[in-house]
């Protein structure tokens, strides 16, 4: 009786988060090894970006969406790097994806704004201006 009362509580406390602890299931914790990694592996195509190495850009951001298929800011970095690279089809399609996974994501309005623009749609260029100044990227506002 005691063991089906504490599974209870744990169960009732784990839902409402009320736990002081947080309960994992088995394989928890390669996600988030997986996660973290996918985060240092961003870093480092944010870092392949700013010096302009389009093409590793591509490849580290490619491999930070495979550890973590949600990281929208990597679609919306690989998305940029794709632009500047003239592939303005791969770029929309990962700023849509981007987008999508995180529709607060500023900077991949802006960087498909100016694809947009490259396209020669000044109509949805000046939209996602809009919505990337909206979301609080400042350089969308100008």
């Amino acid at each position: 009786m005691r063991y089906w009362i504490l599974v209870l509580v744990l169960l009732i406390t784990s839902v409402s988060g009320a736990s002081a602890f947080e309960f994992k299931w088995p394989g928890d914790k390669g996600k988030a090894a997986e996660a973290k990694k996918a985060e240092n592996i961003y870093r480092e195509a944010r870092a392949a970006y700013g010096s302009a190495d389009y093409a590793n850009t591509i490849k580290l951001s490619s491999e930070a969406i495979k550890l973590n298929p949600e990281l929208a800011k990597a679609y919306g970095l690989r998305g940029k790097a794709s632009k500047d690279m003239g592939d303005v089809d791969g770029a929309i399609k990962d700023l849509d994806h981007a987008i999508k996974l995180d529709p607060k994501l500023g900077e991949a309005y802006y960087t498909r704004a100016q694809t947009h623009e490259i396209m020669g749609d000044m109509k949805q260029a000046g939209a996602d201006y809009k919505k990337g100044c909206s979301a609080g990227f400042r350089d969308a506002c100008e």
